[in-house]
């Protein structure tokens, strides 16, 4: 979905429900954003898993190495027996299929069925390279939803000026048009 629509939003959600907590024995959550640097990626994902461990000295392989397959049979050691989620969050790019196959490397040789890599982007291309199911696109919020989100945003709950429906409505209404439907860009202009 574009930017602002609320995916990272209804992610910390579903990762934070308590449902997920118990289903879940290891739960790591990387904001990518536009570096997809395997090594570094697979670094922070170690770090996280070593810090729900307990931290203590084991935790300093994330920080001391930099040879990957170290770092993968690590990951892959700790989580080998182990239900995990890992969320890697706003991905803007992956140059190529190789380079998706060899992060996913440490996941795929765990005995715990039910394990999930979730991923969070606005490129549908992305999206469609990743997919192992059909990715779930999140829209902009309806036209009605819109509007009164966007004046609660302007004037809180109910606190609408005295004569908005005379005056205001139709400007208001001009200007929830042109955000689209986000959510984000609600909050900001409002």
């Amino acid at each position: 979905g574009m930017g602002g629509v609320g995916k990272t939003t209804f992610t910390t959600h579903l990762y934070n429900d308590s449902r997920t907590e118990e289903h879940f024995q290891v739960r790591v959550w990387v904001c990518v954003s536009t570096d997809f640097d395997v090594l570094k990626l697979t670094r922070e994902i170690l770090g996280c898993i070593t810090a729900t461990e307990g931290g203590g000295s084991s935790s300093n392989i994330a920080n001391e190495t930099t040879n990957l397959d170290q770092l993968q049979r690590s990951i892959s050691h700790r989580l080998k027996s182990k239900r995990f989620l890992v969320v890697l969050d706003d991905v803007w790019k992956c140059d190529s299929k190789d380079q998706w196959k060899t992060l996913l490397a440490p996941f795929t040789k765990g005995e715990a069925k039910g394990s999930m890599l979730l991923v969070t982007t606005r490129f549908p291309k992305l999206a469609d390279m990743v997919e192992t199911v059909d990715p779930l696109e999140l829209r902009g919020l309806e036209s009605n939803d819109f509007i009164t989100f966007f004046e609660a945003c302007i004037f809180g709950e109910d606190d609408k000026p005295e004569k908005y429906e005379d005056e205001l409505d139709g400007i208001a209404r001009k200007i929830a048009n042109k955000l689209k439907g986000s959510p984000l860009a609600a909050r900001t202009v409002g």
